[in-house]
């Protein structure tokens, strides 16, 4: 009877293997549920890939990916991912180094000489890799793109920003800048010889079979790419147009969700790097000033974040244009990766792509995830849209019921700003006044207020507005610089 025990129990194996395979994975099931209700609430419109030990368990499209022509989204659809193209310079700046075709230690101005001494002579390539090089971010720069943003901005433009004094001492503090990936790009094209997007077709696309990843420059038609949107008091519009090389190696490049699956198992093997230039670009060299959570790398931030209920190493990089926002996070012990590209937004970081990413990761490690809420101002939005101010913000009690606190006051203000570019100045400034009640530290609302304050014409409310903000951020050198005007006699 023996060969017989050993053939049913053959039998049985297989018979429960392929129960275990044909079985739905519970976490897709999830995952799925997840996206389509942030896509029911307007939050997700793009597409969405979830890997897991180095394989794609979840990959979808929603909503549209051209508003004029009804075109929805595919898992083809190729997104401007912004400032995720910081991770593609990094890598080229890795790849010259290990050609020993420039050192990490190189000082900026041996490859830029249009910089001052005092800057060029001090900032090194790795400094600008991970952020510490003190040199003044031209794409925050108060007024740098005001009536410009799709017209070619001219590079000394740039260099008058660039060299402005240092912020504080290279190397001794983080502080993210485009600036820098802007430098480094000039470097890929001056130690290549050829442009920047030449040569990353040359040394990462082409290498990786990355076909659906391209520079987006203007001269390039790019097959089913987006159109980007931006979504103001409950409506979209389109996008302003943008001139690419303006944000060149720090944000010019467009890609599907699946291409950049691609980069992240180059990343995970040695195709691209070696192992010690690996290391440099994920070591967490000083505490990052996004989240604050993670540490600035070469490229990417990372840390720890405790996910299901256990501390997990993670690779995190947002990306925000107008038009687009980006969010790729990597769990590189597990081999698991959470990637969202949405065309819509409005250049700044949003707090629901980054509570998809929190939602996706939970579900990708088997954690019970409760169904997601609207957003405060959005339901706020339609409030007013149906009441008028006064009664929509004596409703705020149940609104917030309905979409528990928000994280910060970043939301709230956007749209203050949205109701004033409306000609409803007075609306944001109630928007703004409610958002200080939530959040009464964040001094950025107070600027906010004061600036409205004094477009109204209202001086004395402004100044106090003001006033509040430095007292809040004594670091708000905006804020100073008008509170010094509004005060002088």
């Amino acid at each position: 009877m023996k060969p017989i025990r050993i053939a049913l129990a053959a039998v049985l194996a297989c018979l429960a293997g392929a129960a275990a395979a044909a079985a739905p994975d519970k976490r897709v099931q999830a995952l799925d549920r997840i996206a389509t209700s942030y896509h029911a609430l307007g939050q997700l419109d793009g597409a969405v890939l979830v890997a897991d030990n180095g394989k794609i368990v979840y990959q979808r499209a929603f909503g549209l990916a051209n508003r004029e022509w009804n075109v929805p989204h595919t898992t083809h659809t190729v997104f401007r991912i912004a400032s995720l193209t910081k991770q593609f310079t990094a890598t080229l700046i890795l790849q010259l180094a290990e050609q020993g075709k420039l050192s990490l230690d190189d000082k900026i101005g041996q490859y830029v000489p249009e910089l001052a001494p005092e800057i060029g002579n001090r900032v090194t390539l790795h400094q600008l890799l991970n952020h510490t090089s003190g040199i003044v971010d031209y794409a925050n720069f108060p007024g740098f793109w005001a009536n410009r943003l799709g017209e070619k901005v001219p590079k000394a433009d740039f260099l008058a920003i660039m060299n402005r004094p240092l912020e504080f001492e290279p190397g001794s503090q983080g502080h993210y800048s485009s600036s820098n990936y802007t430098l480094l790009g000039w470097v890929v094209e001056k130690q290549t010889g050829k442009p920047f997007g030449t040569a990353l077709d040359e040394m990462i696309l082409h290498p990786l079979a990355m076909r659906e990843t391209a520079y987006d420059a203007p001269d390039r038609i790019i097959p089913h790419k987006a159109s980007g949107y931006v979504r103001a008091l409950g409506s979209y519009q389109p996008a302003a147009p943008l001139w690419i090389p303006n944000v060149g190696a720090g944000g010019g490049v467009a890609s599907t969700v699946g291409d950049f699956f691609k980069l992240d198992r180059a990343l995970a093997g040695d195709k691209l790097l070696k192992p010690e230039s690996k290391r440099l670009m994920f070591t967490p060299y000083v505490k990052d000033d996004v989240w604050g959570d993670l540490g600035y790398g070469y490229g990417w931030l990372i840390g720890t974040r405790t996910i299901a209920g256990k501390a997990r190493l993670v690779h995190e990089h947002g990306g925000n244009a107008n038009g687009f926002r980006t969010l790729v996070t990597r769990y590189p012990e597990d081999g698991k990766l959470v990637l969202i590209f949405l065309n819509e937004g409005n250049g700044n970081k949003g707090p629901e792509i980054y509570r998809m990413r929190s939602d996706f990761s939970d579900a990708l490690y088997g954690k019970p995830v409760a169904p997601p809420k609207p957003s405060l101002h959005d339901l706020l939005t339609a409030e007013i849209r149906r009441k008028g101010d006064d009664a929509a913000l004596a409703n705020v009690t149940a609104l917030l019921a309905r979409s528990g606190k928000p994280d910060d006051g970043n939301g709230l203000n956007m749209l203050a700003y949205q109701y004033a570019e409306a000609g409803q100045p007075a609306t944001g400034i109630a928007v703004l006044k409610l958002a200080a009640s939530l959040f009464p530290q964040d001094g950025n609302l107070y600027d906010s207020m004061g600036e409205l304050y004094l477009a109204q014409g209202d001086k004395e409310k402004a100044t106090a507005a003001y006033q509040r903000a430095v007292e809040l951020e004594p670091k708000n050198t905006n804020a100073a610089e008008v509170l010094d005007k509004l005060t002088r006699k």
